[in-house]
């Protein structure tokens, strides 16, 4: 039985990550890399790269599943690409062999889990959550859609993270705290008291320094729902 073929969404550092990993765990093949900012992907590839639209059309009957390559802290973009492309594929979830998730942990597609990373028991993940490297999620967390926990991130027990929250490298988040929706911990930080949506918090306790404003091009999914 011939391996699906993958659709990666973007061309840049994530993109380049999944794609060795889809690789690296036989879930399929990459057959196409989409990056409208690109001229060319920051990686090599057997995949066709496109950046257009009517290049992507005209190729997209030729795959079966979806990853999405968007980073950093560009959560609602991450999720609300993931939803558009799910109208016409299937998500794809990319999770290491050398991460370990309880077998009662509740998982939302578009899952992207890298090497080290630890979800303990009756977790609840959102959809287009990543779980960067070595990341550690305690007991009854409930994690929302488009959340990125970043490497090395601990995240004590019966903490609610919600909707397109970034927690940054290093950081650790105490029990029983929300961090809201939107929100940015920044890298090392240790938060001891519920976060705001949409702020950043930095520092030891974490304090909140800004504002957060969550960046999205919404125009190319509206296009790609038009025309693909």
């Amino acid at each position: 039985m011939s391996k699906p073929g993958v659709l990666i969404w973007g061309g840049k550092s994530q993109a380049h990550i999944l794609h060795e990993m889809i690789l690296e765990l036989e879930l399929g093949i990459p057959r196409i890399v989409f990056d409208f900012s690109l001229d060319s992907p920051e990686f090599s590839s057997d995949a066709i790269f496109v950046n257009e639209l009517e290049s992507l059309k005209s190729l997209i009957d030729g795959v079966d599943q979806f990853v999405v390559g968007i980073g950093g802290c560009h959560g609602l973009a991450r999720n609300e690409t993931g939803n558009t492309l799910e109208k016409k594929l299937l998500p794809l979830n990319v999770i290491s062999k050398n991460s370990f998730i309880d077998s009662s942990v509740r998982i939302g597609m578009g899952l992207q889990v890298m090497p080290g990373v630890i979800v303990h028991k009756f977790v609840t993940l959102g959809k287009n959550v990543i779980l960067n490297t070595g990341s550690t999620i305690d007991h009854d967390c409930k994690i929302g859609d488009g959340v990125h926990i970043m490497g090395s991130a601990a995240i004590a027990g019966n903490v609610t993270i919600e909707d397109f929250a970034t927690i940054g490298t290093n950081s650790t988040i105490l029990p029983n705290l929300k961090i809201g929706t939107g929100a940015y911990v920044g890298a090392g930080a240790v938060v001891t008291r519920d976060v705001e949506p949409n702020s950043v918090y930095t520092g030891v306790p974490a304090r909140k320094i800004r504002e957060n404003v969550l960046e999205i091009n919404r125009k190319i999914l509206e296009e790609f729902n038009s025309h693909v």
